[in-house]
């Protein structure tokens, strides 16, 4: 029987810089490099798929839409809505978008999160507390004061006799309560913004006073009293020899004075004049 040769088989260490320079060597090299490669490149495709890792798409134009409708949008590319802030526009329902960020078309990763802005279903409150004066004030004014601060309406709703000047506001309401007038301003009262505040203007002409009672009166007195308030004296009727018009007394007028009767501004007051002082008038 022949003997194995022990040795045959066994490697020595100054055998490895031969084995290291050997084909062998070099094609097990380049196999496990070529497989590491291949896992590497398997390894980045299954998680791209799996969790998009990487991936950046078009962001999507949501301005404009209903919330519910982006929710449903964003929800197909894994992005998270979150809301930043609500605005309220007048003419614009509530839970439309306005703002976003990203901007349309940038290019983002899926599943990040979207910030939006979204329209307001209830109106801004303002307290009637924080207006500017009001009565007094000149109308032309106050409508841009109160549309550029306040998003509030003024709107003319009544023109009224007033010894000042034109176009002043003599009274404002809000949904038919005052807030201001001559002699009050109302506290307290909550205003929406876009609602209407109704005014009542003043001017110098077109009102309406009561009607004077002239009558024992010195036409002069008459004439002082009644131009005063806006009114003439109409056609003069001599009862008598008149010496001096205006120290002659009224015994009559037309329209007659009655109590709560109205006479137009502008209007004329017919009167008939007597040297005499009439007997039924108080002595002066």
């Amino acid at each position: 029987m022949v003997k194995k040769d022990q040795n045959k088989a066994s490697f020595k260490f100054s055998d490895l810089p031969g084995f290291l320079k050997s084909r062998l060597f070099l094609y097990n090299l380049i196999r496990l490099g070529l497989f590491l490669i291949l896992i590497w490149v398997l390894h980045s495709l299954l998680l791209n798929l799996y969790t998009n890792h990487g991936q950046k798409v078009k962001m999507a134009n949501y301005i404009g839409l209903p919330l519910s409708k982006v929710k449903l949008m964003a929800a197909a590319k894994d992005y998270e809505i979150v809301i930043t802030d609500s605005v309220h526009l007048i003419g614009k329902p509530g839970g439309y978008v306005l703002n976003q960020i990203p901007k349309t078309n940038s290019l983002v990763k899926r599943g990040r999160k979207i910030y939006l802005v979204i329209s307001r279903y209830k109106a801004d409150e303002i307290i009637s507390d924080n207006l500017p004066v009001l009565y007094g004030e000149k109308y032309e004014f106050k409508i841009k004061e109160f549309e550029s601060q306040f998003q509030l309406k003024l709107k003319i709703v009544a023109n009224k006799y007033d010894p000042g000047p034109s176009g002043h506001i003599l009274e404002a309401r809000y949904k038919g309560e005052l807030i201001a007038d001559e002699n009050s301003r109302k506290l307290g009262i909550v205003l929406s913004k876009g609602d209407t505040i109704e005014v009542i203007l003043s001017v110098s002409h077109g009102g309406e006073i009561d009607i004077p009672n002239l009558r024992c009166k010195t036409l002069a007195e008459a004439k002082f009293e009644i131009e005063a308030s806006g009114i003439k004296v109409g056609n003069i009727t001599q009862d008598g020899n008149i010496e001096n018009l205006d120290d002659a007394y009224i015994i009559s007028q037309k329209p007659t004075y009655e109590k709560s009767k109205k006479l137009k501004m502008e209007s004329t007051i017919d009167v008939t004049i007597s040297q005499t002082y009439p007997d039924d008038c108080d002595p002066r």
